[in-house]
């Protein structure tokens, strides 16, 4: 039974989280068999379904029937988690709807708690953004859920987790932050936004990229009639067409000179630094750098004294061109390309790479590409010290090759994993399996990326940058 209210008066704010953690769940009726309930030991007298009648157990088993489809819990997820490309600075964008949360007595919540852990084992390996969109929702979790929920994130989950966007706060999610204040660390509470509007969050994410649930929308109207989109600046490097800045063969110079600064200041400083291209740097100090090639001044990368910085900065000039180095059109011919196998003499994906999809791009996007990936070879050859393989590498590297107007859909071209959806396990179930099923499997941009850093040498040939000295 859940404590008396007079004994918490006594008790500090950990202490009554602690109680109520204890208590039975109004949110899943998979709680009603928790082993951590204090009525434990009247079980064996009196089972629970006897005592709440045989409606209360009807109820459960239908509950049990739902949530056990796949098909279902799937549906479900999908609306309520999904990842909607990456942010301003680079950086995965997980986006969570509360306005998807489903009927309790339909779904274990305790289910959906694992599954959505699980989706974020996906991206917590690396830094990461998460917005929220709080309100909506026709059903709201218990309290014993909740806490639940905080106690099932590791450390990796808070510590990589660099931005945390709550959008339209309800009173249930302002008093649960108010609480869990004095639980969570005040450096986890500053990566902590709140956001009233759309227009506002447009300001800080790439607001065009997340497909928004209507009732978000129906929210959002409560504070403005229009939403707003932020104007950008004209630049002189970032977001300038490539081919303005290199010329269609590269005549203009070479690569851009970012790129150029950053391949040189990696190369000389930060190729065995952990987690090269992962970590984020400081946010001001990566806008000021950008803002400073923007203006023409001159940088020295030396000066800030930070791989990580170069790292992110070559990732966002890449994200920012108008035209991505994959455009949209290509995605077929990747999706054509005969998937790799652990045979080394087999030639079948480098030929048709060389052959069929490297020559459909401009030659200028070719040369930048073939720099860029030159060096991620050459840091995935340290990847001992560094920890950056060549997988890790494509899923770092790739988001930033590709936009095109349907963000789930560079998701997917970016993959690399065996699953084609992200909450599918049953690539959890062996090895050999997984193996299998890769080599009938659709090839993705994620899959050639890596490839084309493993094997470099086989794919590319020698090619200078033009604005180099023979």
């Amino acid at each position: 039974m859940p404590p008396k209210l007079n004994n918490l008066n006594t008790l500090s704010l950990k202490q009554r989280l602690a109680a109520l953690s204890l208590s039975q769940s109004t949110s899943s009726p998979a709680a009603l068999y928790s082993p951590d309930s204090p009525s434990v030991g009247r079980r064996k007298f009196a089972p629970p379904w006897l005592k709440r009648g045989s409606e209360q157990h009807q109820q459960f088993t239908l509950g049990a029937d739902i949530y056990q489809d796949e098909d279902a819990i799937q549906a479900v997820l999908s609306k309520m988690i999904f990842q909607a490309g990456v942010d301003y600075e680079t950086r995965p964008m997980v986006v969570i709807n509360a306005s998807a949360l489903p009927d309790p007595q339909q779904f274990s919540y305790d289910i959906l708690l694992a599954r959505i852990l699980g989706y974020l084992n996906l991206y917590v390996e690396s830094d990461y953004t998460v917005v929220f969109f709080a309100a909506g929702g026709h059903h709201t979790p218990g309290w014993n859920w909740v806490w639940k929920a905080y106690r099932s994130l590791s450390r990796k989950y808070r510590k990589n987790l660099k931005q945390l966007y709550i959008v339209h706060s309800s009173f249930f999610t302002k008093m649960l932050f108010s609480l869990a204040g004095a639980m969570i660390s005040p450096k986890f509470f500053r990566k902590i936004t709140y956001i009233q509007t759309l227009s506002e969050l447009a300001f800080h994410v790439p607001l065009t990229q997340i497909d928004i649930h209507p009732a978000v929308y129906q929210e959002n109207l409560k504070y403005e009639s229009r939403i707003t989109l932020p104007v950008h600046t004209r630049s002189n490097i970032f977001g300038v067409p490539l081919e303005a800045l290199m010329g269609f063969y590269g005549e203009k110079g070479g690569i851009p000179r970012v790129v150029k600064d950053c391949i040189q200041f990696l190369r000389e400083t930060g190729m065995q630094d952990e987690g090269l291209f992962r970590r984020s740097p400081s946010s001001a100090m990566l806008r000021s750098a950008q803002e400073a090639y923007d203006r023409g001044n001159v940088v020295s990368l030396n000066m800030f004294g930070d791989p990580h910085l170069a790292a992110v900065l070559l990732k966002k000039y890449l994200r920012d061109l108008p035209e991505p180095i994959f455009p949209e059109r290509l995605y077929p011919i990747i999706h054509r390309c005969p998937a790799p196998t652990s045979d080394p003499a087999d030639m079948s994906s480098v030929v048709y790479i060389r052959e069929t999809l490297f020559p459909e791009l401009a030659p200028c996007a070719y040369i930048l590409l073939s720099q860029v990936l030159h060096l991620m070879h050459e840091v995935s050859l340290r990847a001992s010290l560094n920890r950056m393989d060549a997988h890790n590498l494509a899923v770092v590297i790739c988001p930033n090759l590709v936009k095109s107007a349907n963000p789930l859909q560079d998701v997917a071209i970016c993959s690399l994993g065996v699953s084609a959806s992200p909450f599918d396990t049953s690539s959890l179930n062996g090895g050999a399996a997984a193996a299998g099923q890769q080599a009938g499997r659709t090839m993705t941009l994620g899959m050639i990326i890596k490839l084309c850093i493993h094997r470099y040498y086989e794919i590319f040939d020698e090619l200078r940058d033009p604005a180099e000295a023979v």
